[in-house]
């Protein structure tokens, strides 16, 4: 099963409405870590280079280990956090009445970066949206 065949349980039962359309815009993003997750890293980070310092600290020394174990595992855990991410694009889709939408959506390895003049289903409803290329 690829990732675009998974789906979350809150599209379970969910409506969509399909309209052909053609690419005529699309443009790379990076969907990245939220800012939430960034701090919940830099956090968890902290504590376990603060445990380490006070693990590896000794005497007059600890505390100051403790500090910057602290420091270097916060750096670590939010470098981790900006990792995270995928590679993604948006797209502009014109459909047969003229209209046009934007969907973002990441890169599925099963159709590749999809470039401009690209035809194909646009997938509206329940809040998210797709475009498959025919």
């Amino acid at each position: 099963m690829s990732d675009y065949d998974k789906i979350s349980f809150e599209d379970l039962g969910g409506v969509h409405e399909t309209m052909s359309g053609t690419v005529v815009a699309a443009r790379y993003i990076r969907a990245g870590a939220s800012e939430e997750t960034k701090a919940w890293s830099t956090a968890l980070g902290t504590a376990v280079g603060a445990g380490a310092g006070q693990l590896l600290g000794g005497g007059s020394g600890r505390v100051a280990s403790t500090v910057g174990f602290g420091v270097v595992g916060a750096l670590a855990g939010r470098g981790i956090a900006e990792g995270f991410g995928t590679h993604a694009q948006e797209l502009t889709v014109k459909v047969g009445n003229g209209r046009k939408y934007t969907v973002t959506q990441p890169i599925y390895k099963q159709f590749g970066a999809i470039p401009v003049g690209t035809r194909g289903t646009l997938h509206v409803g329940n809040g998210r949206s797709r475009f498959v290329p025919n």
